[in-house]
């Protein structure tokens, strides 16, 4: 898994590319894993994504 982060203060494509995928929101930060968005910084949720990449690997 990689980590790959963009400054969408400085790069309106990114930020436009955020915007879409959050629903129009602009918290960071915004969390895309495999496809399960999650705005802010919510360690469960990231877990519970965790978990659902894994199960589709298997």
């Amino acid at each position: 898994m990689n980590l790959i982060e963009y400054d969408v203060d400085s790069d309106s494509k990114r930020l436009a590319e955020m915007k879409k995928l959050s629903g129009g929101s602009t918290m960071v930060p915004l969390i895309d894993i495999e496809g399960i968005i999650i705005r802010g910084y919510v360690p469960d949720e990231m877990k519970d994504a965790l978990e659902i990449k894994k199960k589709r690997t298997i």
